[in-house]
């Protein structure tokens, strides 16, 4: 149920002035981070594109042994102060599938793909919007689905430089 909260909240919003004003500067989002061993349970970066959309780049950690990471990339956008898209099944189908940081075999990936999509099939569909809010030293992701809350997806993020360090693991 985590991977698939921070699924959605990678496509989702922040109360903060400029919720992605930190990725302008190259840092990442860090999901449900462990501060102290430098992980993650996602990675999330946004690069800016021309139409003034994002390009959503995120490595979410699918199981913990071995280390199952899935990156994808998906098209999002600032409304009202929060991070809106969609999980979309072109971008899930698009995604690389990697165990302890190796990519593994397409027939293996795709069949991975396959229950993820499945998974993931009551939230492909709605929008979903990310709205973070000051939490201590980071920010809470708060879920919302076509403008509903969903508080089960929640969960807290840091924004952190590359060369922090940080990475996804369990």
């Amino acid at each position: 149920m985590l991977t698939i909260s921070i699924l959605i909240a990678l496509l989702g919003a922040q109360s903060v002035d400029d919720p992605l004003a930190p990725a302008r500067e190259g840092k990442l989002q860090c999901y449900s981070p462990d501060t102290a061993a430098k992980t993650c349970q996602a990675l999330a970066g946004y690069e800016l594109a021309e139409d003034g959309t994002y390009r959503n780049t995120a490595t979410v950690l699918i199981a913990p042994t071995p280390a199952v990471t899935m990156t994808t990339v998906s098209p999002v956008t600032v409304k009202d102060g929060a991070v809106c898209g969609y999980n979309r099944v072109e971008d899930l189908e698009a995604s690389e599938i990697s165990v302890d940081a190796m990519p593994i075999p397409e027939a293996q990936a795709s069949a991975v793909r396959a229950q993820i999509i499945q998974a993931l099939a009551p939230m492909i569909g709605p929008e979903l919007c990310t709205r973070y809010t000051p939490d201590g030293d980071g920010l809470r992701a708060e879920v919302s689905f076509d403008g509903v809350a969903r508080p089960e997806f929640n969960t807290r993020v840091i924004w952190v430089s590359p060369d922090e360090g940080y990475r996804v693991a369990p």
